[in-house]
């Protein structure tokens, strides 16, 4: 199995499951209430080490009650937290009310944390990993640091995450080799999503592209070779959170164990649909070994 580190933010995430959206000014009482550990690059950590692989986060924890909590469940999952440095302030949440009737979610995040700064991340030993993936979240801190993690490796893949539009982005995605776009991010390149794939593949050539728009599937592209996986109809969704970070997560899994491009992307899409039809992440990667491909 490999060895890889995901880079990014960690949260405390506090789930409340109601029967339908609530009006404004509307009192409800939820069916049921959870915490778990959260944020994309967390996410997609956690279901990687369920696959078996040595799996490292790199990401500011606080040092407060909700931060030891972290602490101690990203090690029970199995997660290495030596690049995860402490910060005083408050843990990150994000409150998220989620409908049982469309599994749909509505999230409130407050966030009054620094981030990763590049002197932390200047101090990870890159070259130990066999897989690096980047949650795209600060412009700067990345054209800073992803030209220094390319310089230090030799063969191994850079993945990167545009999720959000953020100004300055851009300049980061020539040093990655796997660049997964969310379909907000890929309308700043084409039209539709298949436009967005084609062209950003033309412009970096040699790196594997995918872009996620829900409903609609997921297109991969590398170089002149475009394909493209739809999900399956009539898709029951119970929980919507983190759909697109399993997705990244089975795309990693699938390209670091050898599978070609094309079979990646059915994987992922299928863990994705998985992800879709449970509520959180727990055995993901049992239910991927029952059904391969679906």
């Amino acid at each position: 199995m490999a060895r890889i580190l995901t880079t990014g933010i960690a949260t405390l995430d506090h789930t409340l499951d109601v029967e339908c959206y609530p009006c404004e000014d509307d009192e409800v009482r939820a069916l049921a209430s959870s915490s778990q550990p959260g944020g994309n690059a967390t996410n997609t950590a956690r279901i990687l080490a369920q696959f078996g692989h040595r799996v490292a986060l790199a990401a500011v924890l606080a040092e407060d009650r909700a931060g030891d909590w972290l602490r101690e469940r990203l090690v029970a999952a199995g997660i290495d937290i030596g690049a995860c440095p402490r910060s005083p302030g408050a843990t990150p949440t994000s409150h998220i009310l989620r409908s049982r009737a469309s599994g749909s979610r509505t999230i409130v995040h407050h966030r009054d944390l620094p981030e990763l700064s590049a002197a932390e991340l200047r101090r990870i030993a890159w070259e130990e990993y066999d897989w690096l993936h980047f949650e795209g979240r600060q412009p700067g801190t990345l054209s800073e640091i992803l030209p220094r993690v390319r310089e230090a490796v030799t063969d191994q893949p850079i993945s990167l995450e545009l999720e959000k539009p953020r100004p300055g982005l851009e300049a980061c995605l020539e040093w990655a080799d796997v660049l997964m776009l969310s379909r907000d991010w890929a309308e700043g390149v084409g039209a539709r999503p298949e436009e967005a794939v084609a062209e950003l593949a033309r412009r970096y050539p040699g790196r594997i592209v995918t872009v996620t728009a829900g409903a609609e599937g997921a297109w991969l592209a590398q170089d002149n070779h475009q394909v493209y996986c739809a999900p399956t109809p009539g898709l029951r969704v119970v929980d919507s959170v983190g759909a697109g970070d399993t997705f990244n997560a089975g795309l990693i899994n699938a390209l670091v164990s050898g599978e070609p491009p094309e079979q990646a992307l059915v994987a992922a899409v299928r863990l994705a649909e998985r992800k879709l039809q449970q509520a959180g992440f727990n055995d993901l990667a049992a239910a991927d070994a029952a059904h391969p491909y679906r």
